[in-house]
């Protein structure tokens, strides 16, 4: 395993000393290393992908360095534009390093979301004709920083896979304000609140996982649809479903990482006016699923975007008992509960990954009652 701070320094005495990136579980450690030992110094965490890899283009053009971008292999799809159009060799011909976590990787266990992207990483790469070479727990340091010293030279493109275990343990833990609801806490309320009609569509990450928990606990019907892939989609297909389904309330259970990821539907729905419709944003500001790395979202007024978006109720709710004075009757759509939450997780969360398809056909019978 090679230690993240040895690895950030030698990539800053090549003269790599930009990073940018969407955290990934994978690379927890060197996202724990960029905050900790270089307290953010030339570190940006992005939006999404595609916009990482664009800040790095602006940071090449400035400084004429080599940024590196790192990210989860499920982001490669949101760099193809930027990149096929800007930052290929017969474009712009921008240098830079891909640092990417290798989910699914072929024949090692992993999530449904994560197993054709798996299967398909290294095809991608070749397609976008960018060379990669591979870093997992036995890979040697200096050999690594040597095959990037060859590409950087030569200022071409390299991608990195980053193979599970590849990084050393950190037991450091990112800020987490206790005082607040845990999200299994305010999620068990909300679904209580909205009752058992109302169709309800969870992002990715921890937060389905919690509703899967919730309904093994339960014992209830899972007719929820786990939104386990397709980060910052899920108010998409929400505002799909809301097309056709003007009766039942449609709730949709977002985290504020998916949220910023992808924020160009709310204008869509709020134009749309859905009277049924409620997004609600569990905010712990933070990409906790993949290590409570922190992103910008307490540092935007985010009632007055979704205001301007033209949400009609918009709602702030800062403890479990706030949750508990809500009054549906009183909220009318498209409606935005923004409800603070604590930086943390339970570790042994269930995952709903069994005869997935199942869950799909369960979503569908729920619309067509």
């Amino acid at each position: 395993m090679i230690d993240s701070k040895n690895f950030i320094e030698k990539l800053q005495n090549l003269g790599i000393d930009f990073f940018c990136g969407v955290p990934d579980s994978l690379m927890s450690e060197f996202s724990k290393s960029l905050h900790f030992d270089f307290h953010d110094n030339n570190h940006i965490i992005a939006s999404n992908e595609g916009s990482a890899l664009s800040i790095g283009m602006g940071y090449n053009l400035s400084t004429q360095k080599i940024p590196l971008i790192y990210l989860q292999n499920s982001g490669l799809g949101n760099i193809v534009n930027p990149y096929v159009s800007l930052l290929h060799k017969e474009i712009y011909n921008i240098p830079f390093v891909l640092l990417i976590g290798w989910r699914g990787e072929p024949n090692k266990p992993d999530e449904p979301q994560h197993k054709v992207q798996g299967r398909i990483t290294e095809d991608l790469l070749k397609l976008l004709e960018i060379d990669y070479i591979y870093f997992d727990e036995k890979s040697i340091l200096e050999e690594i920083i040597e095959q990037i010293e060859t590409y950087t030279t030569k200022k071409k493109p390299l991608a990195i896979l980053v193979k599970k275990d590849s990084f050393k343990k950190d037991s450091r833990v990112f800020e987490n304000d206790q005082s607040l609801s845990t999200r299994s806490g305010a999620l068990k309320k909300i679904i209580g609140f909205f009752g058992s009609k109302a169709i309800y569509l969870s992002t990715t990450g921890k937060l389905s996982r919690e509703l899967y928990s919730l309904r093994q606990i339960e014992e209830e019907v899972n007719n929820d649809l786990y939104v386990i892939g397709g980060m910052g989609h899920a108010s998409s297909i929400a505002l799909g479903i809301l097309e056709s389904e003007k009766k039942k309330n449609i709730v949709c259970l977002d985290g504020d990482g998916s949220l910023l990821m992808h924020m160009g539907q709310l204008s869509l729905i709020a134009d749309k006016k859905y009277k049924n419709f409620y997004h609600i944003v569990f905010n712990n500001s933070s990409h906790e699923s993949v290590g409570g790395q922190p992103n910008l979202y307490s540092k935007i007024n985010s009632d007055q975007l979704f205001k301007s978006f033209g949400y009609e109720t918009i709602i702030g709710i800062n403890s479990i008992e706030e949750l508990d004075k809500l009054q549906l009757e009183k909220i009318n759509g498209p409606a935005y509960i923004d409800i603070k939450v604590q930086n943390f997780s339970s570790s042994s969360l269930p995952r709903p990954s069994d005869e997935i398809q199942k869950y799909k056909d369960l979503f569908i019978e729920k619309l067509n009652e």
